[in-house]
């Protein structure tokens, strides 16, 4: 029965727990062989908008992302909600809030075929009545119209 009632609920688009929607998904092709891009998370919480993209890799062979050459490119993943460019946000020593660079800022993702690399980043969260947006990468068009999630 509760095999039914979770392949019921996943059809159906209704939620297994009240109050808790299913992921929405937004997907983008890329620059990269093989190499697609799917927004998995954007939720806003305290002021920050979290952002989880996840590249998979659906080609025959090891696909190799560059991701950033130094700190300076944690600026060309940004998001825009209405008319506001909003960037990586950055700490006390201002290092980018996002997945880990490498010394000098740099991050290329080695992506075996069938697998995927997350790259995450956290951004000022745009105003509440604010319900999606468009994110901004080097490596894919503009992935328009991306649900933002608010936390409980």
């Amino acid at each position: 029965m509760r095999k039914l009632l979770i392949a019921a609920t996943i059809a159906l688009g209704t939620p297994l727990v009240p109050g808790y929607a299913l992921a929405q998904v937004a997907k983008s092709d890329t620059s990269v062989d093989g190499v697609t891009a799917e927004i998995s998370e954007a939720v806003r919480k305290e002021g920050v908008l979290t952002v989880k993209m996840r590249l998979r890799n659906a080609g025959t062979a090891a696909a190799k992302v560059a991701l950033s050459a130094d700190f300076r490119d944690a600026d060309k993943y940004y998001a825009v909600s209405g008319s506001t460019k909003l960037l990586v946000l950055k700490d006390t020593k201002g290092f980018p809030l996002m997945v880990q660079l490498d010394n000098y800022g740099a991050l290329n993702a080695d992506i075996k075929p069938g697998g995927s690399f997350l790259f995450w980043a956290k951004y000022p969260a745009p105003p509440a009545d604010a319900r999606k947006f468009t994110f901004y990468t080097p490596l894919t068009p503009p992935i328009e119209d991306v649900p933002i999630t608010d936390a409980k």
